[in-house]
């Protein structure tokens, strides 16, 4: 990957610099060492060390990327096992009549037609795969009391259910409610959601990839949470 292969030439950069550091130069007698070669190894090392620095800058996005790629691949491992597991229960005429409800309320999330159908997919498939992504949506296209329920119900209730793009509805659902509940000014309901996802869930995403760790880290209580921008699912 070429991103793997970047950072390695950079720390191999690295490396090369820090051995030039240990030059001959440095271990001439100190009696025949003048002023002027002071001052001239003086500006060497400072120089070497504002090469370091630059690289060093290169190198952290760098291996933030390599990072953000990894927790995307294991989300979606993640996503894949749990889908296998309804598939060994299931037959395949249940799964795609619960894959057209499915379907059915992603052409238009918010028309009764799609609320019709999530709701058909939460009271008479409570244990599958998408029930947990249907609940999670409900949450979302409600208000208030209502809001609550679901998003505490997908929470707790479907914390093992992921989308196919690997974002898991337990921890979504966490931090959705965790969002809600800034907004509404309950700072202290919203901390232990926001801990419970530190803690529970340190490695989860948003539909965007982005970790939901990052967005909760921007919150703050004179700027009410705004929720992920993209509220659609895979």
């Amino acid at each position: 990957m070429r991103t793997s292969s970047t950072i390695q030439t950079v720390f191999l950069t690295i490396f090369a610099l820090l051995s030039l550091c240990a030059t001959p130069a440095i271990a001439q007698d100190i009696d025949v060492v003048n002023d002027a070669q002071i001052t001239a190894l003086q500006q060497r090392v400072a120089d070497l060390e504002q090469r370091l620095a630059d690289l060093e800058e290169l190198a952290m996005p760098l291996i933030k990327q390599a990072q953000d790629q990894l927790r995307r691949d294991k989300a979606k491992a993640a996503a894949r096992a749990r889908m296998r597991q309804d598939r060994g229960k299931y037959s395949p005429e249940v799964l795609g009549e619960v894959e057209a409800l499915y379907q059915t309320a992603n052409k238009d999330w918010r028309s009764p037609a799609a609320v019709a159908a999530l709701e058909k997919l939460v009271n008479e498939y409570p244990d599958l795969n998408r029930t947990g992504c249907a609940t999670m949506y409900l949450g979302q296209m409600t208000q208030g009391d209502e809001r609550v329920d679901y998003l505490t119900r997908a929470m707790t209730d479907f914390a093992d259910c992921y989308y196919g793009d690997g974002v898991n509805v337990g921890a979504y659902a966490t931090y959705y409610l965790a969002c809600h509940q800034w907004a509404e000014g309950s700072y202290d309901d919203a901390q232990k959601l926001i801990d419970k996802i530190n803690t529970d869930h340190p490695d989860a995403i948003d539909h965007r990839g982005r970790a939901l760790t990052e967005l909760l880290s921007e919150l703050r209580p004179e700027t009410p949470a705004t929720e992920s921008e993209d509220d659609t699912g895979h």
